[in-house]
């Protein structure tokens, strides 16, 4: 965690000042405080930059949860490569990850072509007024609903970074709602390449 704190507060610095990233950051070698009282200077903060795009590109990019970019973009790939249709390759890849989880899997839902990746609220130990069903271990600790900048590290950087080894870097992707921001669940749009429909008699 130290190093991906180090990593955001060294690219905020870069491009607001040493101030401003010390405000926001504090000291990153002691960090005393609760985790509440953390996250809610570090994204109350980051909101005051008004620099909103930025902040997101640099949340999504900086992610530090796990997972194999590299694999599970290959696995979209060779689905979509073998699917003649968006739907059919929906299918057959939520039924390979249903199987491969034995259930415990995030929602899917395709309109057109935009695939809807929906990750519904978990249930926690310990948890803030607002973070209650959050899966990030300090979000869910929040007491307060917040800007959509912090949730661009979970959905477009760790949920939506195989899409776009598959489809390339340059793919649509779309935050919609998050928990902590209020909403019902986290849920993030990919605007897949199209292809042709199948043919109905």
């Amino acid at each position: 965690m130290k190093n991906w704190i180090t990593t955001l507060a060294y690219e905020v610095e870069v491009r607001h000042g040493k101030e401003k990233r010390d405000r926001i950051f504090g000291d990153i070698d002691r960090m005393d405080e609760s985790v509440s009282a953390w996250f809610d200077r570090f994204t109350t903060g980051m909101d005051e930059l008004n620099d909103k795009e930025f902040l997101q590109q640099m949340m999504a990019k900086h992610c530090p949860c796990g997972g194999n970019i590299v694999e599970d973009g290959e696995l979209i790939k060779d689905f979509y490569n073998k699917s003649k249709t968006l739907e059919e390759f929906v299918s057959s890849m939520y039924s390979y990850l249903y199987e491969k989880t034995n259930g415990e899997l995030d929602f899917m839902e395709l309109k057109g072509n935009i695939l809807y990746l929906i990750k519904p609220a978990g249930e926690h130990e310990t948890y803030g007024r607002c973070g209650k069903g959050c899966h990030c271990f300090l979000a869910k600790e929040t007491e307060k609903y917040i800007s959509d900048i912090f949730c661009y590290c979970c959905t477009i950087g760790h949920t939506g970074r195989p899409y776009q080894y598959a489809f390339g870097e340059d793919i649509k992707m779309e935050f919609i709602e998050s928990i902590i921001c209020g909403g019902k669940s986290c849920t993030m749009a990919v605007y897949l390449p199209e292809k042709e429909k199948e043919y109905v008699k």
